[in-house]
This record gives structure tokens, C-alpha cells and sequence, in this order.
């Protein structure tokens, strides 16, 4: 169970009733992306979606629907969980972040660079070696050490 806040609209139709929802969920616990931390983060969904009979109310006779209608059970009683956990897992981040400028784990020893200070960024990678020569070069030559165009 969640606690939800919001409001609905409900609107009969031809065949069975249109619910207009604009509801605020509880807060979700999510991962990190960068820093893989947990953290919370608020959610809201909007959703227009029609409820159907499966039988006619006069004569009680089955009428048509489909597989992937919302129902109206035989009390008729409308169970908004499912539409609302569909809407709340598509409106969850795919890179969900703890903050926006987040920096992430340190690629060599794995620290979380938001709480803890690193050396290892001091430390060369090998692979920029080259383009670190070549810096040097150009400072050289131009004199000023901006790089002409």
C-alpha cells in the first residue's frame, strides 16, 4: 500500500466510464546512476483511461472487449492499482540521478567522489600521454601557451 494524493474525474461513457487522474505518489527509494547511492525522489502521473463494462448492466449479457481494456469489476468497483502502477513505471528516470551534478565513482579505486576526496584522478592515465606530449609542444612553440588557430 501507497498513499496517494491527487484528483480524478470521472466521466461516463458509452462504454462504461472515463477516469481523468492527476495524482503526487508517495516517494520512491531509486539508485544512483553515477554514484549508485539510493535516494528518494518524488513521482506524479496523469492518466486518461477508460474503465469498460464486461457485461451490459440492463441485460447482463457479455459485451465486447478487449485484452488490454481496464474493467469494471461485477460489483462494479473500479481498481485503479493497475493503471496507476503502469503510469508510475513509465514515468520512473532511466538514468535516474541523485542530484545533477552528481561526480560519480572513481573509475580506479571505486570511492564515491561526492563524499570522499581521490588521488587516483591525480595519478596519468597512459592513454593521454601522448596528447599531454603534444600540449606541451605547442605551449612551447607558440610561447604564450594558447594554442593558435
Amino acid at each position: 500500500e501507497q498513499e496517494i494524493d491527487g484528483h480524478l474525474r470521472l466521466i461516463r461513457s458509452e462504454r462504461g466510464v472515463l477516469v481523468m487522474a492527476e495524482l503526487d505518489l508517495a516517494p520512491v527509494t531509486l539508485e544512483c546512476a553515477r554514484c549508485l547511492e539510493p535516494f528518494e525522489t518524488p513521482l506524479s502521473v496523469a492518466f486518461d483511461e477508460e474503465y469498460v463494462l464486461n457485461r451490459d448492466p440492463l441485460t447482463g449479457r457479455p459485451l465486447p472487449v478487449e485484452a488490454d481494456d481496464f474493467h469494471i469489476d461485477e460489483h462494479r468497483h473500479l481498481d485503479l492499482s493497475e493503471a496507476v502502477r503502469q503510469y508510475e513505471q513509465a514515468a520512473l528516470p532511466l538514468r535516474p540521478l541523485c542530484r545533477a551534478d552528481c561526480r560519480g565513482l572513481c573509475p580506479h579505486c571505486g570511492r564515491n567522489l561526492n563524499t570522499d576526496p581521490c588521488t587516483c584522478a591525480d595519478s596519468a592515465d597512459d592513454r593521454w600521454s601522448a596528447l599531454a606530449g603534444l600540449q606541451q609542444r605547442l605551449e612551447m612553440e607558440d610561447g604564450d601557451g594558447a594554442p593558435e588557430a
